[in-house]
């Protein structure tokens, strides 16, 4: 994802959602045991770093 996006007014916990929202749907696939061993980085994109399509977007 684009850095832009984790810093969007309407959404000031977005990092902390995804976090929680990513460790969720790991822990429903492989169980509830595994949820302390889970480690989610969330890492932004700077703008003019990523291409679609041979194209820098």
């Amino acid at each position: 994802m684009r850095e832009a996006a984790y810093h969007l007014p309407e959404i000031p916990d977005a990092p902390a959602r995804l976090v929680a929202a990513i460790t969720d749907a790991l822990v429903g696939v492989l169980g509830e045991d595994i949820r302390k061993q889970i480690i989610v980085t969330i890492v932004g994109v700077p703008d003019g770093r990523t291409g679609v399509a041979g194209t820098v977007a």
